[in-house]
């Protein structure tokens, strides 16, 4: 391995705020990144990934680019006014040191650790610290100038410490010149001693001091062997796995060495409580004392013990890993249980790795919750099971061995582009086979239903959708199309926690055709929410036309009142009155909020409701997401519908009787309430709308109309003038008030969106 040298490594450092830059004879400067993207998407056990998921050797060359790209984010993150100071502090960081070579990337990291540490954005944003802590560690270690040709993985640490020159690390070491003293990032969580407490007070068990050793596993480690270096997703460094079983539950240390196992650079260790479902993480890679050790060297856990370490060193847990150089490890460690676990690899004769899931307790009652910093994946959430591939349901659902997967989502970075991608496909850098589906590996890679699967891995966590006036629908990943079909349906569905949203769509006769939606490409009659349910954990919660002509609630089929602080509902689902636009909020345990708001139909004497639904992780139903290359939501069971036929027939016939039949409810399904002798099948009307050309007259159900006589364009822009700041909405009142005739329909949008505003915040 070739090693930086002053000779074969020239520099240049301009203080200020001019960028630095560290050039490198003869290595080329083409960027192995995105021009505009980040060069580092995540980080996992001290390795650096790129955004398709492959493993970056930590060169200096790879260093330098990535430090000049971070600094530029960084200081248009800065106020003129802190950019001087930014200047001042560099040029005090740099003057009359003599800097070439990785010495000048050290002092670089150094100005990086300023400059997050200078604007709360930066303090706050966990996964940049985390980022900037793994390039931080990588540099104590001697690095390649570039990756040799031939190198068989990424080798972090064969080159052995960096030792900077004395002069340059008194300067490092000046208190002026530490940032906070590092970079300090937003934590709620417990350190040392309290850490450890909340750990026992959970019922999680507290591991043994590394390398404190014992063969039965209870009283100290069990070496249980180690995971075949070609068989591992990150590093690919000598990893041993150990063990420790109490009565609470299990750990388990995986120390990563070096490759003549002579230093232990990484050693997280994970303990689950078999009680609670609780996990505490501890970690050697913590914020400001990232250290490596020799192999035998015994460690304590989360509090210095002198007498174990007289250096003091100790592993780190809960706000003591922010932002730690190993990586966010929820990021990785996702689903039903915490452990990363690959069944057949072989970690001694006879015992492979899923073979210990037999005599440990290696899942819980329920998915498990870490006890981890705010900021870090929370693993609240499963993937809905219906949109599981069935070649990977078979293992991978509730109860199984395998456990579930973790909601798939842009927040899991390492999971799915290391984990899942690394199963599935294997990888590259470093290269490591697939190891999915057992019994044949890498098999399903090109197979659509897995393809399907893993672009969830594109979505937000959570998300917004809406279901407005002729019933206008935004998918949960902002897709605008219009579904007018008649009945009740589930518009919104999270099959993992319970919540779902059904709409009672009614037709809405009219002399004329309207015109063509924009996206489905069809001129179709239109219907009208007129009612909608919820369920809300164990409670049904109904919102429909009364008697009286009014709109009712009820929960669990009652007629309520809601009090000024509206009712709590149980497991953290309630009810509220909407005081901004008027109707209902209701908020889910998982943290959807549905707003409803009525409004009434003054020439037809006719209420209709729009439905807002926002910060949901919700994917399924008539606004679920719409995946690429498909044309509408999944099905319940997850199948497709495919792309969007080309002929308006198919395409009517598609979207009005096949997808519009799959998610309408069923007696069994329905949350709505019906007087005596009615049922769901009394508001279905599958000839709705009429085929394509028909006249917009329905023999089925009764309901508003008909219209006679449209409104002409200008004058619906000026009914809809107060909504015209958003596109979507302002295209939709449109159409409606051209419609429906009715001059009241910018006010109802008026009123939706300020309710939406009201929940959701500027």
């Amino acid at each position: 391995m070739t090693i930086i040298s002053s000779r074969r490594l020239g520099c240049l450092l301009i203080a200020g705020a001019i960028a630095l830059a560290v050039s490198f004879p003869g290595v080329s400067t083409r960027s192995a990144w995105a021009q505009d993207g980040e060069p580092i998407a995540y980080v996992g056990h001290g390795a650096m990934f790129d955004a398709q998921g492959n493993q970056i050797p930590p060169t200096a060359a790879f260093l330098a680019k990535a430090q000049q790209w971070y600094r530029a984010e960084l200081l248009g993150r800065l106020d003129a006014q802190r950019q001087r100071e930014f200047a001042t502090f560099e040029q005090q960081l740099s003057s009359g040191l003599k800097l070439d070579g990785q010495a000048e990337l050290i002092i670089q990291q150094r100005a990086l650790d300023w400059l997050a540490a200078s604007t709360q954005q930066s303090r706050q944003d966990e996964r940049l610290g985390s980022k900037l802590s793994a390039m931080r560690y990588q540099l104590t270690w001697n690095l390649p100038i570039e990756t040799q040709p031939g190198a068989k993985g990424p080798g972090l640490w064969d080159g052995g410490p960096f030792k900077l020159d004395d002069e340059i690390q008194r300067r490092l070491d000046l208190p002026e010149l530490k940032p906070g003293g590092g970079v300090v990032f937003f934590s709620t969580t417990n350190t040392g001693q309290a850490y450890i407490d909340e750990c026992i007070a959970n019922q999680v068990p507290i591991p043994p001091t590394i390398n404190q050793m014992d063969p039965n596993g209870t009283a100290g480690w069990k070496i249980q062997g180690s995971i075949p270096q070609g068989q591992q997703f990150i590093v690919q460094s000598p990893a041993e796995v150990r063990t420790f079983e109490s009565p609470q539950g299990m750990c388990i240390a995986l120390p990563r060495y070096n490759a003549s196992k002579t230093t232990v650079a990484l050693d997280g260790v994970i303990c689950l409580s078999k009680i609670t479902s609780k996990v505490c993480i501890w970690d050697n890679q913590k914020t400001g004392a990232t250290f490596s050790f020799p192999a035998t060297q015994q460690i304590p856990i989360g509090v210095a013990n002198l007498a174990i370490d007289p250096m003091g060193r100790y592993q780190g847990g809960g706000a003591e890993l922010t932002s730690p150089g190993g990586g966010i490890c929820t990021d990785c460690h996702a689903g039903e249980n915490p452990y990363i676990v690959h069944p057949d690899a072989q970690l001694a004769p006879g015992l492979d790795f899923g073979d210990l899931g037999n005599t440990l307790p290696m899942f819980a009652p329920n998915r498990y919750d870490p006890l981890v910093l705010a900021s870090w994946p929370q693993n609240a959430a499963s993937h809905a099971e219906s949109f599981v591939p069935g070649v990977c349901s078979g293992c991978h659902s509730k109860g199984s061995t395998a456990g579930r997967f973790p909601h798939l989502s842009n927040l899991l970075p390492g999971y799915c582009g290391t984990i899942l991608r690394g199963a599935v496909q294997g990888l590259t850098t470093p290269p490591a086979p697939a190891t999915m589906p057992q019994g044949a590996p890498g098999t399903t890679a090109s197979d659509a239903t897995v393809i399907d699967f893993r672009n969830f891995c594109n979505a937000a966590p959570v998300a917004d959708a809406a279901d407005l006036g002729d019933p206008h629908l935004t998918t949960v990943n902002g897709i605008n199309y219009d579904f007018q079909s008649a009945g009740e349906f589930t518009a919104l569905r999270n099959s993992d926690s319970g919540f779902e949203l059904q709409t009672r769509q009614t037709p809405v006769t009219t002399t004329f055709i309207p015109g063509a939606n924009a996206y489905t490409g069809l001129q179709s009659c239109v219907s009208l929410n007129t009612a909608a349910a919820l369920r809300l954990g164990k409670r049904r919660v109904s919102y429909q036309p009364d008697a009286r002509q009014g709109i009712e609630l009820r929960i669990d089929g009652k007629p309520v009142s809601l009090p000024t602080g509206g009712i709590d509902l149980g497991g953290g689902n309630s009810i509220t009155v909407n005081a901004v636009g008027g109707g209902i909020h209701a908020k889910a345990a998982d943290g959807t909020h549905v707003l409803i708001t009525p409004h009434f139909w003054s020439s037809q004497g006719y209420w209709y409701l729009n439905v807002d639904v926002l910060a949901t992780p919700a994917r399924e139903g008539t606004m679920g997401y719409i995946l690429p290359g498909h044309w509408l939501p999944l099905a319940p069971d997850g199948s497709s519908f495919g792309p969007k036929p080309a002929p308006l027939t198919a395409r009517d016939a598609l979207l009005n009787q096949k997808f519009a039949d799959a998610w309408r409810v069923t007696p069994a399904t329905s949350l709505f309430d019906y007087a005596l002798g009615t049922s769901t099948t009394t508001f279905t009307d599958r000839g709705w709308p009429p085929k394509v050309g028909s006249a917009c007259t329905s023999a089925g159900i009764p309901g508003p109309g008909p219209v006679r006589r449209p409104l002409d364009g200008p004058t619906a822009e000026q009914i809809c003038r107060k909504v015209i700041a958003d596109k979507d909405a302002y295209a939709a009142c449109i159409f409606d008030a051209v419609v429906m005739g009715d001059t009241g329909v910018g006010e109802a949008y008026s009123r939706t969106l300020a309710a939406r505003a009201a929940v959701a915040g500027p």
